[in-house]
């Protein structure tokens, strides 16, 4: 299950770069730059696995951008690039750069931050959601948004671009639906990443399953276009029903959403 993580911020120093490889070498960390990233990496780590980082990110980068139309105002460009930390393995990755003990990467939304190691089976997963939040939140503006769409965008790119995993879950949903036992959306809207994190595991799953549910449902019914628009609105200053409406018109308010997602997924 993805969770909102923080991380302390780690900085390096650049020692020495060479402009003709667009490789630096910064501490004891190998840095790598791209179109829009950043890359330090530990020297012990295969340059073939760097390499196929390096891509990744430039193709969800490109992909997530494109996908609902995120086009921002600073563009990761120069030192205003994301940054990936890539430590040797597990037990560098937890004393380098102190995150939790339970966790496969960590990440600094604000900073656009990355901190992982190699050879895990969610890699491009993880790489999917965390780089999903970070656009999203620069593109739509920080503190305007309910946890539950912030997550569930994220679990949307994810999905889409790794196994679908979640898609894979949507018939236990419909029998949560039709067994009213579901969260109702308004309770939905008011859960904050603090109140989650008392919560049971089986309402955790709930929340992040419905959550991206609900984005799956407006963007099959209505189009990615629409989708698209209901964005545009969030970040040009609408609140949550008005966006609603003007993108998903006659939808007016959260209780017509929650009639006809239910009603999407009890067919």
């Amino acid at each position: 299950m993805k969770s909102l993580l923080k991380a302390l911020i780690c900085c390096s120093m650049v020692i020495a770069c060479y402009a003709d490889s667009g490789t630096c070498f910064a501490n004891d960390l190998i840095e790598l730059r791209t179109d829009h990233f950043i890359i330090q990496y530990h020297p012990s780590i295969e340059h073939e696995y760097v390499r196929k980082v390096k891509n990744m990110c430039e193709d969800l980068y490109r992909r997530i951008t494109q996908e609902f139309k995120l086009v921002r105002d600073d563009l990761w460009l120069w030192e205003n690039r994301a940054k990936v930390f890539i430590a040797k393995n597990r037990d560098d990755y937890l004393n380098r750069f102190e995150c939790p003990p339970w966790s496969s990467a960590c990440v600094n939304y604000h900073g656009k931050l990355i901190y992982t190691y190699p050879d895990q089976k969610n890699t491009s997963s993880m790489f999917a959601h965390e780089l999903a939040h970070i656009i999203f939140r620069e593109y739509v503006g920080w503190g305007k948004l309910p946890l539950w769409l912030d997550e569930a965008i994220a679990m949307y790119i994810e999905d889409k671009y790794d196994a679908g995993s979640y898609r894979n879950q949507l018939d236990f949903l419909s029998r949560l639906i039709s067994q009213d036992g579901h969260i109702e959306l308004r309770e939905l809207s008011e859960v904050s990443a603090l109140e989650l994190q008392g919560k049971t595991e089986d309402y955790v799953k709930r929340f992040y399953l419905e959550s991206f549910s609900i984005v799956n449902f407006l963007i099959k019914r209505y189009g990615r276009d629409r989708f698209s628009r209901f964005l545009f609105f969030l970040r040009t200053g609408s609140d949550f029903d008005s966006a609603l409406f003007k993108g998903f018109y006659p939808l007016k308010n959260m209780s017509d959403l929650e009639k006809q997602w239910k009603k999407f997924y009890q067919k």
